[in-house]
């Protein structure tokens, strides 16, 4: 066989192999670069509510850089009304529970403030085992949330792209698939914070947002 007749050889193959191996090494990278960069940005800040602000200006600049250069193949089921994962029990970063609880005093009554109490620990017994599944307190009339603008990074994160099988998880447990890159960009805005935490109180776990958000508004 001549030479311009060779359109194919193993060792095209394995060239191949190594350039796919390195460009997928790359784009594991943006995700830890990611979170390195939000850290950096918010390391000199003491407001937890712009640590917060930070990190969602990165989360929106990150997935609208996926979208437009990977495309967009996954289909999110999530809308308003849809309330399945509003039952589901969360943990946050410390700076989620600051925000959320320096909003709602700047926002509500000492009245209001004193029913969403007794909301939030209403919420607290009635989570049970195994699930611990109970509508958020913070669910509207309509399903919706009242906290939107200010949600946890977890319920931001959420993007099922089947509201059936989230129903279902209601009652049985089961997994729900994600959005594979949001998730991941999520993951890496929450582990820079967590970094910031760990810096300010020595700790890097993650809270239960219920219990916590209760607790700083009992000492406010």
């Amino acid at each position: 066989m001549s030479e311009p007749d060779v359109f194919f050889s193993t060792a095209d193959v394995s060239h191949v192999a190594e350039k796919l191996q390195q460009v997928t090494a790359e784009y594991e990278a943006l995700f830890g670069n990611l979170s390195k960069q939000i850290y950096i940005s918010i390391a000199a800040l003491d407001n937890p509510s712009d640590e917060i602000a930070v990190a969602l200006q990165y989360i929106n600049d990150a997935s609208q850089a996926f979208t437009q250069n990977f495309g967009n193949n996954h289909s999110v089921a999530c809308g308003k009304g849809c309330h399945h994962c509003c039952h589901f029990p969360i943990t946050v970063p410390q700076q989620t529970v600051a925000d959320i609880s320096k909003h709602i005093i700047e926002t509500h009554s000492e009245e209001d403030i004193e029913d969403l109490k007794g909301k939030l620990e209403h919420n607290i017994t009635v989570r049970q085992a195994p699930l611990y599944r109970a509508p958020c307190p913070f669910l509207d009339s309509e399903n919706a949330c009242s906290i939107y603008a200010h949600r946890p990074l977890s319920c931001r994160w959420f993007s099922s792209p089947d509201a059936n099988v989230c129903e279902q998880s209601l009652h049985d447990g089961r997994d729900i698939q994600q959005h594979p890159v949001q998730s991941r960009i999520y993951q890496a805005a929450s582990d820079a914070l967590l970094a910031k935490q760990k810096a300010r109180s020595g700790s890097d776990q993650q809270m239960p947002f219920i219990p916590s958000l209760l607790d700083a508004l009992n000492v406010k």
